[in-house]
């Protein structure tokens, strides 16, 4: 699969972006595995926002056409039930890619929902998203290096930023906003 997303890495520059008016919107997914090729997503949750505030909200599950793992199900809280009775993510797509359309995307360890979001489009027949990426584990560990873990629940603690679900693709979407409200706030 190709990556047509640009990873920002210079950290120093996120902060004037944002200052200057940037649209952002912090997402997260919920799959049936670890793999884009052989599991779905599930549940996309999003929060499009600039300085001014939250601009819109997305949460929708999906039935993913198969079994959602035990594993996934005990991690997730997303069981069968939920999800049999809702829409394939192909009758989704469209109305999450126009929502993020010219936005900075921001998730944590975001390669693994920028690898689920594309090959969702891939098997939709959609072009692949060309957004430009935040990664909050990387951002993260350029702002508090001096911090032992990096993982979001963690760093949602170590913050005391309020985690709702953990797990669940809006709560964690709205922690990493949350987090990367809080980079942006050191300038090196």
């Amino acid at each position: 699969m190709k990556r047509q997303n640009k990873i920002l890495k210079d950290f120093r520059k996120l902060h004037l972006l944002y200052e200057e008016g940037a649209i952002f919107t912090a997402f997260d997914t919920e799959t049936t595995g670890l793999s884009p090729t052989n599991c779905r997503i599930i549940e996309i949750g999003a929060i499009k926002f600039s300085k001014e505030g939250i601009i819109q909200k997305y949460s929708q599950l999906f039935n993913p056409q198969c079994e959602i793992p035990y594993f996934i199900s005990q991690l997730t809280h997303i069981n069968q039930d939920m999800v049999d009775c809702c829409k394939t993510i192909n009758c989704h797509l469209p109305d999450f890619l126009e929502m993020i359309n010219n936005t900075i995307l921001i998730a944590h360890n975001a390669q693994f929902d920028l690898n689920f979001l594309n090959a969702e489009c891939e098997k939709s027949g959609l072009e692949s998203t060309k957004n430009k990426v935040i990664d909050t584990l990387q951002y993260s560990k350029w702002a508090f290096p001096e911090l032992e873990k990096h993982k979001l629940d963690f760093l949602a603690d170590y913050f005391k930023i309020d985690k709702g679900s953990s797990h669940r693709a809006f709560d964690d979407a709205e922690t990493c906003r949350q987090l990367f409200l809080k980079c942006t706030e050191i300038r090196k």
